[in-house]
This record gives structure tokens, C-alpha cells and sequence, in this order.
């Protein structure tokens, strides 16, 4: 079959968004997890952009520009001042073929507050910008006020104006408390929510994704995404270790007989895991386990 041109597919997906007529304003209930399909009806909020971003704004577009956005002209592009931070509902969603037997969506959305029709398209199955509204809600709902536990030994600091030009970094224990003390949009749709944490007196960012929404679906697993980040309980207390692992952990050390929760504390995530999960590649070490305990350290190519 003839491939589609993105004018045909934008003629074909308006007689869809404009028969809708009021779909648009489905109460949000507390979803987690949706893949693009089930984005119909529910709200997104625009992220605030990367600084070097900002001047040529959104890749969304009004929908009666949106052929030209499309075809690359950036002058359709809906403006960073504009509508950071606004909040959009989903419509209608129109999928089209993106080669490999692979398809993509064009996501036709409304403005809440002005009515306003825009368009974008996902791309590699996520739409840059935004984030589920209710994930940025439960996420403060569940954080804010709260002692979470990083699993990081550095984090961003906070920009403040006119005292330091750039983001310092703040020192952090793994697994050591910390209070969030804010919550609220990032500027990167991987990790869109931004939990400010209270270290020592100092403020530090902590990125997160609350749902696996607007993530794409191989990146998927069955813990929520915010545990890759944080513990909620004290990990001290919880898991049990001696003082020598913890010590271990905080020096970045990986020797045989560690677990595998400890290695992620330690080294992070693998590049890639092999033979069932029982070998992970960290660059040129090759970690084999028994069950959950390392064995062996090998260095490979």
C-alpha cells in the first residue's frame, strides 16, 4: 500500500477530531501506566523546556498550521512563554505507519482555559513536552512533606538568581534522608517531575517519572519508575546490611558475594544483562551471579 504523506494523514485524522465534538472533557481519574491508546480524555501539562530550547518552543502545533509545522517549518510552532505549564486534554489520537511495521500518533489536543486546538506527534512512541497531569498530582500527593531516601551520591542543586550562575551539585549519601520540600514539572519527558529535596540544608533536584505514561512501552517494567530513584522506607533499617556493604556502596566498590540489589546501589544499571539476568555488562566487566549473589568478575572486550 501506497505510504501515507503526512498531508493525507492530517486531512484523514481532522474528519475524526472535528466529528468529536465535546469528547474532550472526560473527568481525570488516577491513571497509571497508560499507553498512548488510553491517552483519550486525559490532561497534560506542558513541561518548562531546557534553556537553549526555549526560543524555539513547542513541537506542537495549531491545528490549522500543522501540515507546515510538520514539514519543518519552526514558525508554527506554539511559543515556550506562551503555554509552559498549561494544561491540555487529549482528543483524539490518530495512528500512522512509521516503517518497520512500526506506527506513531498524531495527539490532537485541547487548551483548557482558551479552547484552543493544537497538534503533535509522538515520536519514537513518546510526546516531548509533556506529562500525565495526574502523575504530577499523586506524585505530590505521595511525596511532598515525606522522607525519601535517594539512591544517588550526588544530585543537581537548585539555580537561585543572581546568587549562583549555574546549578552546583549537592553531595548525597545512597540511601541517606532527605525531605522534599516541593514538587513540580522538570524540563525532560523521561523524567518529568522534579522532587526538591532538603539535603543538609542545601536544596537538590531529584528526577522522577511517577507512571510509565508517555514512556515508550520497551522501557516498561512492573516496578513504578520512581523506584529507580528512591527508597520510601529507610534502607538501613529495611534491608538489613552491615556497615561494611553500606561502606562498600558509598565507595563504589563491587566484589564477589554482594547481591544484586547492592551492585545497583553501587555501579547503577547494567548496560545490558545477558543469560537470563545472571550476567550483567558494566563497560568492560562482566558480572556473573549465582541467584541473586555475585560470583565472579570477569574483563572482556
Amino acid at each position: 500500500m501506497k505510504q501515507l504523506t503526512v498531508k493525507n494523514i492530517l486531512l484523514l485524522s481532522l474528519l475524526f477530531v472535528f466529528g468529536v465534538a465535546g469528547a474532550a472533557w472526560a473527568s481525570e481519574t488516577s491513571p497509571t501506566n497508560l499507553t498512548t491508546e488510553q491517552w483519550r480524555g486525559h490532561s497534560f501539562t506542558f513541561l518548562a523546556l531546557p534553556a537553549d530550547k526555549q526560543a524555539a518552543g513547542y513541537e506542537f502545533f495549531p491545528v490549522d498550521q500543522a501540515e507546515r509545522g510538520f514539514q519543518g517549518d519552526r514558525t508554527v510552532r506554539i511559543s515556550y512563554d506562551g503555554y509552559v505549564g498549561k494544561d491540555v486534554i487529549v482528543t483524539e489520537l490518530i495512528a500512522f505507519p512509521a516503517g518497520y511495521n512500526q506506527h506513531e500518533y498524531l495527539v490532537y489536543l485541547t487548551v483548557k482555559d482558551t479552547g484552543e486546538k493544537l497538534v503533535g506527534r509522538t515520536m519514537r512512541g513518546q510526546l516531548e513536552g509533556v506529562v500525565l497531569t495526574a502523575d504530577l498530582v499523586n506524585a505530590k500527593e505521595q511525596f511532598l512533606g515525606k522522607v525519601v531516601y535517594p539512591k544517588f551520591r550526588e544530585l543537581s542543586g537548585v539555580y537561585v538568581p543572581n546568587v549562583n550562575t549555574m546549578s552546583a551539585t549537592v553531595p548525597a549519601s545512597i540511601g541517606g534522608p532527605a525531605t522534599v520540600v516541593d514538587v513540580y514539572t522538570g524540563n525532560q519527558s523521561q523524567d518529568p517531575i522534579w522532587l526538591v529535596l532538603s539535603i543538609n540544608g542545601e536544596k537538590a533536584i531529584l528526577p522522577i517519572a511517577y507512571s510509565w505514561t508517555n514512556i515508550p512501552v520497551s522501557s516498561w517494567t512492573e516496578i513504578p519508575p520512581w523506584q529507580e530513584a528512591l527508597f520510601t522506607e529507610d534502607p538501613r533499617i529495611s534491608f538489613g546490611w552491615s556497615l561494611d556493604a553500606w561502606n562498600k556502596i558509598e565507595s563504589g566498590i563491587v566484589e564477589e558475594g554482594m547481591t544484586k540489589e547492592q551492585i545497583r546501589l553501587s555501579w547503577g544499571k547494567p548496560v545490558r544483562m545477558e543469560d537470563d539476568d545472571m550476567s550483567w555488562i558494566y563497560g568492560t566487566k562482566k558480572l556473573g551471579f549465582t541467584g541473586d549473589v555475585l560470583h565472579s568478575i570477569e574483563t572482556v572486550e
